[in-house]
């Protein structure tokens, strides 16, 4: 009996030496396939443009295609809780934002834990949103902008990226810290918010898209909502400077769905880190409005720890709701 259960005990141990052997070796060779890079907003917004701008990047330094496939919907939980969903193996990823954070306090349903269902990779950017008006606005900066909201409550309107979103905080915290009533007109999207202010449909917007069409004249930026001025934009102010505290600064990042490997995690954050230090990506991501940073996953993690105890104590008082 005793030489029975040896036996059976070193078959067990030999299989798990097997397995564990496996396993390794599958994640030293990952990836083996094509990886799928989710942006959970609409086709030519930020989230998409740095989606196929760093999976290009990727594709050539892991010498397996990445695809960028787009799932909006709930201002980026539709395709957040997609991949949260996905097998753990580093082939499903997620473009996530500084909205993830949001979305936190935003349900009054719990339909995401940013801390528990998704593993952090590596920040891609930083990103300030832009204040614009109408090129034709006859209002020149944020001070004006502020003025007329005051003589006519609820008549200015901001376009927003959608309810909960960083351009809709913006416009909700105006109106907390500067005593105003704006009124807050929600797209899908910042590209729909911004096609609105072109179209004279909405007095302002705060969005994160919004320097491409500051720098061609076709909109007018009057402010940046970081606590500096912005170096890709030195002439526009900062909201602090009007509104003090006012002051918001978004990112964008990768996340795998919570369980990845530790071992793929580091490799697809080595690479991407890599990519955020490349002059070409630099001189793209400029275009956008956009810095490179890059990072391990614990930086990540510690960007985003910090985020949900700044912003949960700031929103929540604001009572947003998407459901």
């Amino acid at each position: 009996m005793r030489r029975l259960i040896t036996a059976g005990r070193l078959w067990v141990l030999a299989a798990a030496a097997v397995c564990a052997v496996s396993t390794a070796a599958a994640q030293a060779a990952w990836p083996e396939q094509t990886i799928t890079l989710v942006a959970p907003f609409p086709p030519g917004g930020n989230a998409d443009l740095l989606s196929r701008a760093l999976g290009k990047d990727l594709s050539d330094a892991l010498g397996q295609p990445v695809i960028v496939e787009n799932k909006p919907g709930a201002g980026g939980m539709l395709g957040s809780r997609y991949v949260a969903r996905a097998k753990a193996d580093g082939y499903t990823l997620l473009m996530g934002a500084f909205s993830n954070v949001l979305n936190e306090f935003f349900y009054t349903k719990k339909l995401l834990d940013l801390r528990k269902d998704l593993a952090p990779v590596s920040q891609i950017v930083s990103i300030p949103n832009y204040v614009a008006v109408a090129s034709n606005s006859k209002y020149k900066n944020l001070k004006d902008l502020l003025a007329g909201a005051k003589a006519r409550p609820r008549e200015i309107t901001c376009g927003t990226s959608g309810v909960g979103t960083s351009s809709d905080l913006i416009c909700a915290l105006l109106n907390e810290m500067a005593g105003v009533a704006i009124t807050r007109i929600p797209y899908k999207g910042g590209i729909p918010a911004i096609t609105a202010l072109m179209g004279g449909q909405i007095t302002f917007i705060a969005a994160n898209e919004a320097l491409p069409y500051i720098k061609d004249k076709r909109i007018k930026g009057i402010a940046v909502t970081s606590g500096k001025r912005s170096p890709l934009a030195p002439e526009l102010p900062s909201m602090a400077e009007t509104v003090p505290g006012l002051e918001m600064e978004s990112w964008y990042g990768v996340f795998a769905p919570a369980g990845t490997p530790k071992a793929v995690v580091d490799k697809l954050a080595a690479a991407i880190s890599a990519a955020m230090k490349s002059p070409a990506m630099k001189k793209r991501l400029e275009l956008i409005g956009a810095i490179p940073v890059g990072g391990s996953p614990a930086e990540f993690k510690t960007l985003i720890s910090n985020d949900l105890d700044k912003w949960g104590k700031l929103v929540k008082p604001l009572n947003i709701r998407r459901d």
